[in-house]
């Protein structure tokens, strides 16, 4: 009985519910879209920020960090093996670790700065970002623009460094920064050319910015685990990239969180006006359905039960017309080094439920109107 007097009233009012029906799906289109987009475009953002470099040194304790980055004589090598050992503290925020020895070199009056780099692979690393420095074959080098200039090479061709012979395998662009007048080696080449075998002068690390909900917050985390772990080093943060990426990250989040809200917002307020407009309309039939034995309950019960039948056949319809909308308008100008856009079907569950709890929530203050209402009033009105 309960739910054939539901279809009969949904019936009865057929364009109020299809037009409650067609708003939400609408708003749940506009939210799964959001909410599908944000999770590929961030994830683009991410890959973006993560090519602005390692944001982290690590060194001896007892060495300057000075001597790091001028690249004097007075560096302090270590095994390169502390990178791998590093590496297995899966607990710490950094990863994507590179091994570096460098040693600065004069030719044609000009210095370089010779650099011997060796990525280490950390075992939770994802494939899909990868370490944002790219390992260098034995007997090849990678140059800064300047180094090239000075050295008199260009992509393809060989040069000699120290009677070594090298083959030029990338000239990267002018950035302005030292990199310019670096020669990437292979580490074991480099290592060979200055006689320091198994040894390096630093680590390279990428520090990953979810520890905390400030930038300083996540700082102290990750140096408390950090000298737990690397007694005798110490690591240097290179603040204005991870300034960069964690502001970058809290702004796409906040973005996200400022425009759900707003779609919530407007659903609870359809929901809030349609559900007024009905009980004021119904209020007749309230007011014999009561004066005939039935409680309030058995009515709110009623209202309750087809908005939220209404908002979960919603929340299905627009969560595949937001998902296919995102794969189709978003794919083209998403970074295409991240996983490709697809429906993320995990979040179907999640959708229904939760347009489903705010319709629910949304109805209930409709109904505090109806239960105030005087059903004897009414009939007599009638």
């Amino acid at each position: 009985m309960f739910i054939r007097i539901m279809f009969k009233q949904m019936r009865r009012k057929w364009a109020a519910n299809l037009l409650l029906f067609l708003t939400m799906t609408a708003l749940v289109s506009l939210y799964v879209f959001i909410l599908n987009t944000n999770r590929f475009s961030m994830r683009s953002m991410q890959l973006i920020m993560k090519n602005m470099g390692h944001n982290q040194l690590i060194i001896p304790r007892s060495q300057p960090a000075s001597d790091t980055y001028m690249c004097t004589e007075s560096q302090i090598d270590f095994p390169d093996e502390t990178t791998r050992k590093l590496a297995t503290h899966t607990e710490l925020l950094s990863k994507y670790y590179v091994s570096v020895l460098q040693e600065r070199m004069k030719t044609g009056g000009v210095t370089l700065v010779l650099t011997g780099i060796e990525p280490v692979r950390r075992p939770d690393e994802s494939r899909e970002k990868g370490n944002p420095v790219k390992p260098v074959k034995t007997g090849t080098a990678r140059l800064g623009s300047e180094a090239a200039a000075v050295l008199g090479t260009s992509e393809g061709q060989r040069f000699e460094i120290k009677e070594k012979a090298f083959t030029t395998v990338a000239v990267t662009p002018e950035n302005g920064t030292l990199d310019d007048y670096r020669v990437f080696l292979n580490l074991a080449d480099m290592q060979a050319l200055v006689d320091k075998p198994g040894r390096i002068n630093v680590i390279l690390s990428f520090e990953c910015l979810h520890g905390g909900r400030t930038l300083e917050e996540t700082h102290r985390y990750q140096q408390k685990l950090f000298e737990q772990a690397m007694p005798g080093f110490r690591q240097f943060n290179v603040e204005s990239i991870a300034r960069g990426r964690f502001y970058a990250r809290h702004m796409t989040d906040k973005y996200q969180y400022y425009l759900l809200t707003l779609v919530m917002a407007i659903t609870v307020l359809i929901v809030v006006i349609t559900g007024l407009q009905e009980v004021a309309e119904r209020k007749y039939e309230t007011g014999i359905l009561v004066a005939q034995g039935a409680g309030y309950t058995y009515i709110i019960g009623l209202y309750l039960s087809k908005t939220v039948l209404l908002a979960c056949l919603a929340a299905v319809a627009g969560f595949l017309i937001g998902g296919e909308a995102s794969v189709q308008l978003t794919t083209p100008f998403l970074v295409t080094q991240t996983r490709e856009v697809t429906i993320l079907w995990g979040h179907l569950p999640p959708t229904v439920l939760l347009i489903g709890l705010v319709a629910f929530i949304a109805e209930l203050i409709p109904m505090i109107k109806l239960v105030r209402m005087d059903p004897c009033a009414i009939v007599m009105e009638e």
